[in-house]
């Protein structure tokens, strides 16, 4: 569990728990620790991820929506990198949360798709309605 830990810690920062800062006794997760929950914007500033072009996913889901899902993988980071093995959550637990996790996303980016359909059918619309059907043909005497 704790290796797991350390590569969801890795994927979110960036680092990796053999960066020269980490030389002097300090660890990946005690560097996560000191900087979480009033510094998030520098535990993700070295993050591939953030400076990755965004999907057709990430374009559906809210900036607010990311920083949710970097909150809680660095809490799951760090909870399954806890130094007392019987703090650290199963795999159960974890498999759980990240379903959890992106059951979240996946609405957060359904609604957003939405709400984005509703804003653009909203400017579209000029006052005219087109419609295909037989009865309601352009040429009907």
């Amino acid at each position: 569990m704790y290796s797991f830990g350390v590569m969801i810690l890795e994927l979110i920062t960036g680092k990796r728990p053999t960066d020269v800062i980490f030389h002097e006794g300090l660890t990946l997760h005690d560097w996560v620790r000191r900087h979480y929950p009033h510094d998030v914007a520098a535990v993700v500033a070295h993050a591939p991820w953030s400076r990755e072009a965004p999907s057709p996913m990430s374009t559906a889901a809210s900036p607010a929506a990311a920083d949710v899902a970097a909150v809680e993988l660095i809490e799951l980071g760090l909870v399954c990198t806890q130094h007392s093995p019987a703090l650290r959550p199963s795999m159960v637990d974890v498999c759980h949360e990240i379903t959890l996790l992106n059951e979240a996303i996946r609405r957060h980016a359904a609604a957003a798709i939405a709400a984005a359909a509703a804003t653009d059918d909203d400017d579209d619309d000029d006052g005219r309605s087109l419609s295909t059907t037989k009865d309601d043909s352009l040429f009907s005497n």
